[in-house]
């Protein structure tokens, strides 16, 4: 490889792992308390697979929407305490409204590092990236 080719390679490989470390997904894992509801029909069967939302009792944007577990649950971990609204319905028209009361939560967090372990992932990657153009350049060198 010539200088102003190695030169190109570098630049490239440097421009592309800006790019690869856009594509990175941080997770968290938390073990806290969390507010369990378990809705089921008159006969005890699990209100299952079935849409809910949950927002703040005066209102304004539902902060979890989905659907109940196989068991009719639905596992809530409130950001704040306060007064929360819980709207449940199914396709044939079952459904429920109903308010309940959130206490401060605390819990102990694990995550994947986040911001600065995907820097010096990325410091490492043009690291090694530099060490081995060097190398081929030291090799390149030496055969003329």
């Amino acid at each position: 490889m010539k200088g102003k080719q190695c030169r190109w390679a570098i630049v490239g490989a440097a421009l592309w792992s800006g790019v690869a470390a856009g594509h990175g997904l941080h997770y968290e894992v938390s073990r806290a308390e969390a507010v369990v509801i378990r809705l089921s029909y008159s006969d005890g069967t699990p209100f299952a697979y079935e849409g809910f939302e949950i927002r703040p009792e005066e209102g304004g944007t539902p902060v979890l929407v989905g659907r109940s577990d196989r068991e009719g649950r639905v596992a809530f971990l409130p950001p704040r305490a306060g007064k929360w609204r819980l709207r449940a319905w199914s396709e044939d028209g079952h459904g429920v409204d109903v308010v309940f009361s959130t206490t401060e939560r605390e819990g102990v967090k694990e995550n994947n590092g986040g911001r600065w372990d995907r820097l010096g992932q990325a410091a490492i990657g043009v690291g090694v990236l530099l060490g081995v153009f060097g190398v081929v350049q030291l090799f390149l060198r030496r055969s003329r």
